[in-house]
């Protein structure tokens, strides 16, 4: 059995040259199509997240006492700290949404086949982590709206079967939403999920220099990676740049009121991440809709393996990844336009 696994590992892992080889090893020529090419524009604004994200913490206090000032002080107090924000909080959005557009390009075009089955289950959980840092930093605000919204989405971990109330106590530090919650949330949005994102970032780049880019039809051509492909991915980094600080000129942020635990806020909602998985939960019964949502990104996690064996069978599976792909698209949209405008 270790001798399969070493052999399966290596098949898709093959290391045989060094490590400044493969970085410098070309790419294919179908990388100039963005379509194919947005694996790189997560990462590019993940390192904006980053960079604004260290300095805020500067200024930032992760008790209740100080949080909501903290961010009050950020926002209208410190030179331009209410553009370091804006752009901090406009580049999650971003990040989670092109995440999303690329996932749906691996599955349309079944880009996770082998060898690269590695690359989709770390893209997968790059997703997932990404979807926790999102989550922790929207609620260290600590204003009404991101108070009551982490009470709903600690509502909704704590219901999921088997390992909710676990996971929620140990986000809350006990029963309610407390000065304990916030300190494990900012411990977790500035410590612990950023360390596992990054090495699952670093992970995915290497195994993809190491296993290659997935084969399409009609491609054969290859172009240096430096300087043309990095070129290329230093103009997307620019043109992101120039679209974030646009939005936040138009849309800057905002503080609402502060946090009060005794009265609930009237508009009180979910990020629009977290809408069609909310929405979900409220029209079916909730432990069947936790279940639902549980085993959907446990399909999602291993869907390569399923698509192996499926093909083995003799089941068109590019023709199930479209019909699949849409239904689940339309899904998630229909679901958190619902909520989102409803």
């Amino acid at each position: 059995m270790a001798v399969k696994l070493k052999e399966w590992a290596s098949e898709r892992v093959p290391l045989r040259l060094s490590l400044i080889d493969y970085i410098q090893e070309p790419v294919p020529d179908h990388l100039n199509n963005f379509w194919y090419a947005m694996g790189a524009t997560p990462l590019i604004l993940f390192i904006m997240l980053a960079t604004t994200g260290i300095l805020m913490t500067f200024y930032y206090v992760p008790t209740p006492e100080g949080a909501y000032e903290s961010v009050r002080n950020i926002t209208y107090g410190v030179y331009l700290g209410w553009f370091i924000r804006g752009v901090h909080k406009i580049s999650v959005n971003l990040m989670i949404f092109t995440l999303l557009l690329h996932m749906i390009r691996v599955f349309i075009t079944r880009g996770y086949r082998k060898p690269g089955e590695f690359k989709w289950l770390i893209g997968a959980l790059v997703l997932f982590t990404t979807l926790g840092l999102a989550f922790t930093g929207y609620s260290l605000a600590y204003d009404q709206i991101s108070y009551w919204g982490s009470v709903v989405v600690t509502n909704m971990v704590g219901q999921m079967p088997v390992i909710g109330k676990p996971l929620v106590l140990l986000l809350r530090g006990g029963e309610e939403v407390t000065g304990l919650t916030l300190l494990r949330l900012y411990d977790l949005h500035t410590k612990l999920l950023p360390l596992v994102i990054v090495g699952l970032i670093t992970a995915h780049i290497l195994i993809i220099r190491v296993v290659g880019f997935a084969k399409i039809e009609g491609g054969g051509g290859e172009h240096p990676f430096y300087p043309d492909h990095a070129l290329k991915t230093t103009a997307i980094a620019i043109g992101l740049l120039i679209i974030i600080v646009n939005l936040v000129a138009i849309f800057p942020p905002a503080v609402g009121q502060p946090a009060n635990p005794q009265e609930v806020a009237s508009n009180v909602a979910p990020p629009w991440y977290f809408s069609a998985i909310y929405k979900w939960i409220t029209i079916v019964p909730r432990e069947a809709g936790l279940f639902g949502v549980m085993l959907f990104f446990a399909v999602l996690t291993v869907y390569p393996f399923l698509d192996t064996f499926f093909s083995d069978r003799g089941i068109k599976m590019g023709r199930v990844n479209i019909v699949a792909g849409s239904v689940a698209v339309s899904a998630f949209a229909t679901l958190t336009l619902w909520q989102v405008l409803g």
